[in-house]
């Protein structure tokens, strides 16, 4: 990938992650109901972190770090790049707030687009990138069911969206279902 499809890939992974937690309440973030379980704001940190951690600040000259202590915070596995909190307590920390999350994420995104608009990317960076944005769609897949959970275990059963309205007409007032006798058919591909 070139600099310029790794930006738009970038920018639409990052902005994924940010689409499912958009009906969360702030309070929503910060739940971890069972260890299995990573608070929202815990996914949206750890996966602005790898950028930070694994492309600017190894790659992009003069990169300033925003916080030094959001490697504790937010490294998960990652014992080579320093200690971290234990997956149990992640629920416990009040700080960072979310909406410091979201400003974390929003220097990181800034920096990296910076980076991508004005270095050519070798392989290796190349690479890298691309990873963090695999893992950053897993993370996705995660917080989707980690929200899920966390709504589900409440005892108000918020839901995350309205569900769709469905109808059984189609657009001439004929109905959409499709009659098919009962029996025994053959489907799929020989």
């Amino acid at each position: 990938m070139n600099n310029v499809e790794l930006a738009q890939s970038y920018k639409k992974v990052r902005i994924k992650s940010q689409e499912i937690c958009s009906p969360l309440k702030p309070e929503d973030y910060v739940v971890q109901p069972i260890v299995d379980v990573s608070p929202p704001k815990w996914h949206l940190g750890h996966t602005t972190w790898f950028f930070e951690t694994f492309v600017l600040k190894p790659f992009f000259k003069g990169y300033k770090e925003f916080d030094n202590q959001y490697n504790f915070v937010f490294n998960s596995y990652y014992e080579t790049v320093g200690a971290r909190v234990i997956r149990t307590d992640r629920g416990n920390l009040s700080r960072p707030t979310v909406s410091d999350v979201y400003e974390y994420r929003e220097y990181v995104d800034k920096n990296m687009l910076k980076y991508l608009d004005n270095v050519t990317i070798d392989k290796n960076v190349s690479d890298t990138i691309i990873l963090g944005l695999n893992h950053e769609q897993q993370h996705q897949e995660l917080l989707i069911t980690d929200i899920k959970y966390i709504l589900g275990h409440n005892p108000l059963f918020p839901a995350i969206s309205q569900a769709p309205e469905l109808s059984h007409r189609s657009n001439t007032g004929e109905s959409a279902f499709k009659q098919i006798p009962g029996g025994v058919y053959e489907i799929g591909f020989n």
